[in-house]
């Protein structure tokens, strides 16, 4: 990482590697899985009121901090993170080499999201310690992000100050800067036909024939540059001796644009439907779409704020588009604009998940510039 500075910014704080590693060890060694995350608060809550955050939680558990300002009087901004994980967490034991934190092969690493969360209060004891002026920081530390974005969801926007927000959460090397979100729909689809006798199939209608059909013809995978869409879960049938008169399915299509979504919801649509009239039944379809898709112009503020922090931290920002999804998505339907900064954290939700200390490194720097250049 350069050390050479834009004119203009603050340069580099001096980075305390040994308590940023134990912090982020700290928070890893523990299960914080969606119900969990209490115990990710009880370790990051003290260290930040010893820096001067007030923090609190709210009815489903955020962590929802204020960072008064110092010196400096500026437009708020708010960083965030999610505190909980993806299955499996058994021990979370994680193991530290001299090139990164690794999972010990029993459970996730849980660096998705706990990578943000260290490198979040780690930069707020850097800018503290050098006595910097900064503005006010709202930092929210959410719950139940991988299992449904539970805690973006109950989010309350008066809570904090900010309308402007970076979310430290995307899988992309440390620099880059999601300007593009995807929209998404889910399907909820339901097959009818006739059960009947596996000797005498002639006289049933099989809902598990109808529903593979339509998968068959139905647009799925990276569709187009534009879309994306995946069948998650099927099901069906009672006995093996048995036609299934009944079978199930859940899909969700993503898209950048809402032109593009709407033209592969229809598409999943009509396969859907001509699945179920291709064996005589019928189909019970619900969709519903989450959120809008967000595109950014590189002039609006949540997008300048990031390109300032990544670029005083000496590294170059990169714009990138996400079909994934995040705590940003909710934040931007509550009237918080935010955009999503790269965390580093590889091979995610996997026994195989592991974090770079040069990314964590780079990341926690970014997070100070931010701070120090709002």
């Amino acid at each position: 990482m350069s050390n050479t500075e834009p004119s203009g910014s603050t340069p580099l704080l001096p980075l305390n590697w040994e308590r940023l590693l134990r912090g982020f060890v700290d928070i890893l060694s523990v299960d914080s899985y969606w119900g969990n995350e209490e115990r990710v608060v009880a370790i990051i809550q003290p260290r930040l009121e010893a820096a001067g955050v007030v923090c609190r939680r709210d009815q489903i558990g955020n962590l929802i901090c204020r960072w008064p300002a110092k010196g400096k009087d500026s437009p708020p901004i708010m960083l965030n993170a999610h505190m909980d994980t993806v299955l499996p967490t058994p021990e979370m034991t994680p193991v530290v080499k001299a090139d990164a934190v690794y999972s010990d092969g029993s459970s996730v690493l849980g660096a998705d999201d706990k990578a943000g969360v260290a490198a979040i209060v780690e930069a707020v004891a850097m800018v503290e310690e050098a006595g910097l002026p900064h503005g006010p920081i709202d930092l929210v530390f959410t719950v139940g992000e991988d299992v449904g974005q539970f805690g973006a969801a109950a989010f309350d926007p008066n809570d904090v100050e900010s309308r402007v927000a970076l979310v430290l959460d995307f899988g992309g090397p440390v620099g880059v800067i999601c300007d593009r979100q995807a929209a998404s729909c889910n399907f909820n689809v339901t097959f009818h036909g006739n059960a009947a006798a596996a000797a005498h199939p002639e006289t049933g209608k099989s809902a598990v024939s109808m529903m593979a059909r339509a998968i068959d013809r139905m647009p799925l995978g990276p569709v187009d540059e534009l879309t994306v869409a995946n069948v998650g879960i099927v099901s069906g049938g009672d006995a093996r001796n048995i036609i299934p008169s009944q079978a199930k399915l859940v899909a969700q299509a993503r898209a950048l644009t809402q032109e593009a979504l709407d033209r592969q919801v229809a598409a999943m649509r009509t396969a859907l439907e001509d699945g179920a009239a291709a064996f005589g039944g019928r189909v019970e379809i619900e969709t519903e779409q989450r959120f809008k898709p967000t595109w950014f112009g590189h002039d609006h503020p949540a997008l300048e704020v990031a390109y300032a922090g990544v670029q005083a931290a000496g590294l170059e920002p990169r714009f990138v588009h996400t079909f994934g999804g995040s705590d940003a998505q909710n934040f931007n339907e509550k009237g918080i604009d935010s955009a999503i900064l790269g965390t580093g954290y590889q091979d995610i939700h996997s026994i195989h998940e592991w974090m770079p200390h040069a990314e964590l490194r780079k990341l926690t720097q970014v997070t100070a510039q931010v701070i120090l250049n709002t």
